[in-house]
């Protein structure tokens, strides 16, 4: 039998070394699914905010299955901020090309803004609109990094 103070004692090891594995990487996503037979209805993602002082790198993610053929898609993109003000724009990305396994889904990361500062604690809420049907999108997202710094 272990004594509780070895049970204690690995606890703490692994709390420890699961905070330093946080810290290489710091990431937050979030993701909602979209019809992946034809997406041309409005998709909400929920960026809840608690940091209003450090900047991050924010990038759309896509979840695509080889339905997909496109290497370019148009966006509308509405951010509705906590105390409810709104920005709507249009907005061209290219797709990267990605090879992956017909088990797995493809990712498509891409760069949308940079050095972003989210100044108010609440949620800010972003909607994406296709502005045309696309075909074998499974999911959108975002994805934040923290800026590196310069």
């Amino acid at each position: 039998m272990r004594s509780p103070a070895g049970n204690r004692g690995r606890s703490l090891l692994c709390a420890a070394v699961l905070s330093l594995a946080g810290c290489i990487s710091p990431r937050e996503g979030m993701v909602t699914d979209v019809d992946p037979v034809r997406w041309d209805a409005p998709a909400g993602v929920v960026i809840p905010n608690a940091d209003t002082t450090s900047l991050r790198e924010m990038a759309l993610f896509l979840r695509l299955n080889d339905r997909f053929g496109d290497d370019t898609v148009s966006f509308r993109i509405e951010v509705r901020t906590p105390d409810s003000l709104r920005c709507e724009e249009t907005v061209l990305f290219a797709v990267p090309r990605g090879q992956s396994s017909a088990a797995r889904a493809r990712i498509a990361d891409i760069p949308y803004r940079s050095r972003v500062q989210f100044p108010l604690t609440g949620d800010y809420r972003l909607t994406v609109t296709p502005c045309r049907p696309l075909q074998g999108v499974e999911a959108v997202g975002v994805r934040l990094q923290p800026t590196a710094a310069r």
